[in-house]
């Protein structure tokens, strides 16, 4: 009894000391944010403030989500336990992941703030910490709880899908972006509860903390890499004997490549993909990267980064193959319908408002799924964009005027022809309206024709801008 009497006050400074140290490497952050009005782009909303929380990571950087410093015009942090606030500003910010690094000018912050060291993944079963500054309080809240899932999920902001760790711990408005410990290192970083259930809340891991971290070291962000492949699983046995797969044999068949893939040009349709670098796919297309972890084959090669190389074994007309691919590309928008897009697009002709539609669009609009299928197909089915259509150009709404009399109501109407000329993207509408013309003709997705007179387009534009207190013809 004596003997245990004396490790636990043996072991008291050693617990309290770990506590002084994650107070330092804690951070509540502030932040005054200004978003874009969606459905007036030329303006912003009125002002609006929220916190979340942070953690000090190496590099006198502080690591966050997305989310909580999206917006952000003016973004303050302060340590527990210490009043003085600090001006800091988003030195990255990547969306997919839902993550974000703040850098700090004034480096007396990181005074006595230890950076946090970041982990591996934590095992089911495992116990952690949420340190953070929820709503509610301004003290430091620390909650624990256990590692009960680790699987890939969508992630809100977005709809980024990726691995994610469920764990038992409360996740409230301001946690997001907070550390989540187990013993001394980082396991993942706080951000999304469920609000449907009770003690269920979710961490990004350190799996995808660190594919961002190494992204930006070489201080550009690419995002994860993309894979963009059609393919189906192999569970059918009709479908196994028609390729030739053995009884023994696992993974995937590929129907098409994207032409906007990392893979293209090394996989091909018909080819069966039976590992990632030596981890062997599932018919379900899931590989397992621990005993009681497993996350899909695609997840594999998107944590990867540009210049690195993926080895895949393939199955390809009936052939073993292992191909070895240099992961080159560029950070392109692949989707016909993006999901964020903070400062939208925009582009007024006589009154007519053109936009390409994010996901910030379409949650400013009441009920546009019910009203315009079309645009609603693009948003919710992830299609992607082809050498016939890299982005959807809209009419989002018309700015009423005498010179536009007609076509008031006219609004979220796809543009697909200007004067006979095709419109794949926004800059193809720019050069429609750049080539002079006594009338401009726009020809929406259902055939509806809108004619411009160009005699005084540019009076009227002014008189328009005036009226509306419009300051710039256009952001790209």
């Amino acid at each position: 009894m004596r003997l245990y009497l004396f490790l636990v006050l043996l072991l008291l400074p050693v617990l309290h000391l770990h506590g002084q140290n994650l107070e330092r490497s804690v951070v509540k952050i502030s932040v005054t944010k200004q978003e874009y009005d969606y459905n007036q782009p030329w303006q912003k909303s009125k002002q609006s403030k929220s916190s979340g929380s942070g953690c000090v990571i190496t590099g006198n950087r502080i690591l966050t989500c997305a989310h909580v410093v999206e917006f952000g015009e003016f973004i303050e942090v302060k340590k527990s336990k210490d009043s003085r606030r600090y001006t800091a500003s988003i030195e990255f910010i990547a969306p997919e992941y839902d993550l974000a690094v703040l850098r700090v000018d004034d480096e007396n912050f990181f005074n006595k703030a230890k950076p946090l060291p970041i982990g591996d993944l934590p095992d089911i079963g495992d116990k952690v910490t949420v340190y953070g500054f929820p709503t509610g309080g301004n003290d430091m809240s620390v909650t624990s709880g256990i590692v009960s899932r680790i699987e890939n999920i969508d992630f809100n902001y977005d709809n980024y899908n990726d691995l994610g760790i469920q764990i038992d711990a409360a996740i409230n408005p301001g946690n997001s972006g907070g550390p989540v410990v187990r013993d001394t290192t980082l396991a993942g970083v706080a951000f999304q509860g469920k609000t449907s259930s009770q003690n269920i809340g979710y961490m990004i891991p350190t799996s995808v903390i660190k594919a961002f971290l190494r992204d930006i070291a070489d201080s550009t962000y690419d995002g994860p890499v993309p894979v963009w492949l059609q393919w189906q699983s192999l569970e059918n046995n009709a479908l196994r004997h028609c390729f030739g797969i053995a009884d023994t044999a696992t993974g995937v068949l590929v129907n098409k490549v994207h032409f906007c893939s990392a893979l293209a040009g090394a996989v091909e349709p018909d080819d069966i993909l039976l590992a990632v670098d030596s981890l062997d796919i599932q018919n379900d297309g899931s590989v397992y990267v621990s005993n009681d972890v497993k996350t899909t084959f695609e997840t594999i090669i998107k944590n990867k980064n540009q210049g690195d190389t993926v080895t895949l074994h393939v199955l390809r007309q009936g052939l073993d193959t292992v191909i070895r691919q240099p992961l080159e590309y560029s950070r392109s928008k692949e989707l016909l319908v993006g999901k964020v897009d903070l400062a939208p697009k925009y582009y007024i002709q006589d009154g007519f408002v053109f936009m390409t539609p994010s996901y910030y669009y379409f949650q400013d609009e009441s009920y546009w799924q019910y009203y315009y299928p079309e645009l609603s197909y693009y948003y919710y089915a992830k299609v992607l964009n082809n050498p016939e259509m890299e982005e959807v150009v809209i009419i989002s709404s018309v700015l009423p005027d005498k010179s536009n009399v007609g076509y008031h109501d006219v609004n979220n109407k796809i543009v697909r022809q200007i004067n006979g000329y095709d419109i794949r993207n926004f800059n193809d509408l720019i050069r429609a309206f750049e080539r002079t013309s006594d009338y401009y003709t726009i020809i929406d997705s259902e055939g509806n024709r809108y004619v411009l007179d160009a005699t005084h387009l540019q009076e009227n534009n002014q008189e328009i801008f005036r009226k509306y207190g419009i300051t710039q013809q256009m952001r790209n």
